[in-house]
């Protein structure tokens, strides 16, 4: 049952993805996710294995779901609140809309709880309210970083 429900919130995530007016090109936006991908499993890897604060289910089929939501509901969400701190809105508009991608994101982890595909032990949600700006502002600074360096190549003078 978790799948489905996970799997349905990743097309809700996508789809949102799709029609959100983009202020990053496509080469940026792979080279986000990859940055997000190692974000969030090293992250994901030392709180389990390292320090057991956040130990993950161990059944296949929430075990897929957990994929589903390290690969596209967490991932996603950051880079669009990554490219709306890049758009020209102003700053109010682009805090909003950050928010409330925090919240989605924080409302991933309610679910991801509530079906037991992860468990807090050493960790709560004020946590997850700390990490996930964090995670976004580090995210907006490696892209305005790889926007001055054209793409990944220093511009020639």
């Amino acid at each position: 049952m978790s799948i489905v429900i996970f799997a349905s919130f990743a097309w809700l995530i996508m789809i949102l993805f799709v029609y959100m007016p983009k202020w990053l090109t496509i080469a940026e936006m792979i080279f986000l996710y990859f940055i997000v991908g190692i974000m969030t499993v090293t992250l994901f890897t030392i709180l389990d294995v390292n320090l057991h604060w956040v130990p993950v289910t161990r059944k296949v089929e929430q075990s897929l779901a957990l994929h589903l939501c390290r690969f596209i509901i967490i991932p996603f969400p950051v880079i669009m609140a990554a490219s709306i701190f890049n758009s020209p809105l102003n700053i109010r508009r682009k805090w909003m809309i950050v928010a409330l991608l925090v919240f989605v994101l924080l409302v991933g982890d309610w679910l991801m709880q509530k079906f037991e595909l992860i468990f807090f032990r050493h960790w709560s949600m004020v946590y997850s309210i700390f990490m996930y700006p964090a995670f976004i502002f580090l995210l907006s600074m490696i892209s305005r970083l790889y926007r001055r360096l054209d793409g990944g190549g220093i511009k020639q003078s």
